[in-house]
C-alpha cells in the first residue's frame, strides 16, 4: 500500500513538472547586451535579438531609444554621459515580426564619424532597449549601452 502512494506521489510530481517546463514564457533579449564601449566609429555593430523559452509563438519586438539607461549609468557610476544625437547613427532595422519558428534576428548600428567628429569633446552614448506589445522583454538582458568617448 505505502508503494502504491508513493508511486502515484512520484507520477503526479513528474506530470507538473513536465507541465511547468512546457510552459516556460519566451523572453527577448540582446545576446550582446549591456554595456559596450566603441572604440570604432568607422564599423557597424551588429547586435542579435533573441526569442528564449517557448519560443513557438509570433512576436513583434522594437528597438527603442531609452535615454533612461543612460541616466541610470551616469547616477550608479558617477559619470556625466549625453545621448549621442539621432542623426549620429542610424539603425539598420529597428522592427521585427517573429513567426513561431524564428527564434533570433539581427540588426546593426552604423555611426556617422563625421557628424561625430563635429560635436564638442565629452562621454556619449546611445541607449538601445526591446520593447513589445505581446511578448516578454528579459529587463537584465534586453538593452546594450554604447559609450562613446570623444
Amino acid at each position: 500500500m505505502l508503494f502504491l502512494a508513493a508511486a502515484l506521489c512520484a507520477l503526479s510530481c513528474s506530470k507538473s513538472d513536465y507541465v511547468v517546463y512546457e510552459n516556460i514564457p519566451a523572453a527577448f533579449y540582446i545576446s550582446e547586451s549591456g554595456i559596450v564601449a566603441v572604440d570604432d566609429l568607422q564599423n557597424s555593430l551588429t547586435f542579435t535579438v533573441v526569442k528564449g523559452g517557448d519560443a513557438h509563438y509570433t512576436a513583434q519586438v522594437s528597438i527603442v531609444e531609452d535615454t533612461r539607461l543612460i541616466v541610470k549609468h551616469n547616477i550608479s557610476n558617477n559619470l556625466n554621459y549625453t545621448p549621442l544625437p539621432q542623426e549620429c547613427y542610424t539603425l539598420s532595422e529597428s522592427n521585427f515580426s517573429f513567426s513561431e519558428e524564428e527564434v533570433s534576428k539581427q540588426f546593426s548600428i552604423t555611426f556617422a564619424a563625421e557628424q561625430i567628429a563635429a560635436l564638442d569633446k565629452g562621454s556619449y552614448a546611445v541607449a538601445l532597449a526591446l520593447e513589445s506589445d505581446n511578448a516578454v522583454v528579459n529587463g537584465d538582458k534586453g538593452y546594450v549601452l554604447l559609450l562613446i568617448e570623444k
